[in-house]
């Protein structure tokens, strides 16, 4: 791995709850050498790691597929250290969803039927102690028909986030 003089290099570490998606990170990581990443096994909602010993969480569009939401960013919030970021896309939605939409497994898998409304969504980051400093939206369309008619019907539609965890 380079460095550049004078610069370390920070580790990165992935969560999945699987055994088998760790297990897998950390032969492709031995393979292509990567020795600053490190995989654990653990849920989200409950990260295995220490109070403030990151700089930065960073997810992908997971957030919408665990049922709480307030949870995970209350983990995140306690993760990062103060000045600490969280950066994300995930997906929203401008109407609440109906309890037919949030049940149905295919628009669970399709993204959709986990989303929550954007006003519950940033207030969720927010009294988890994380200050919301960019959101914007980014262009994307569902593949399924259903999941597109959902879309359009409750706008349901992917963000990029940037909070920071205040300094105090």
């Amino acid at each position: 791995m380079h460095r550049a003089a004078g610069h370390s290099l920070g580790t990165g570490v992935g969560f999945d709850f699987t055994l088998a998606q760790p297990a897998k990170a950390r032969q492709l990581a031995e393979a292509g050498g990567f020795d600053q990443v490190e995989f654990r096994e653990g849920r989200v909602e409950a990260l295995p790691a220490e109070d403030a010993s990151f700089d930065c969480a960073i997810s992908n569009g997971l957030i919408n597929l665990s049922a709480a939401k307030r949870k995970v960013f209350e983990e995140a919030a306690r993760v990062l250290r103060p000045g600490g970021r969280l950066a994300l896309a995930d997906i929203v939605t401008e109407q609440p969803l109906t309890e037919a939409v949030v049940c149905d497994a295919s628009l669970w898998a399709s993204c959709i039927g986990g989303a929550a409304h954007e006003t519950t969504y940033r207030q969720a980051i927010e009294t988890a102690g994380l200050r919301i400093k960019e959101l914007r939206g980014n262009d994307y369309e569902f593949l399924s028909g259903q999941a597109r008619r959902a879309s359009a019907r409750y706008g349901v539609k992917s963000i990029s986030l940037l909070a920071v965890k205040p300094d105090r």
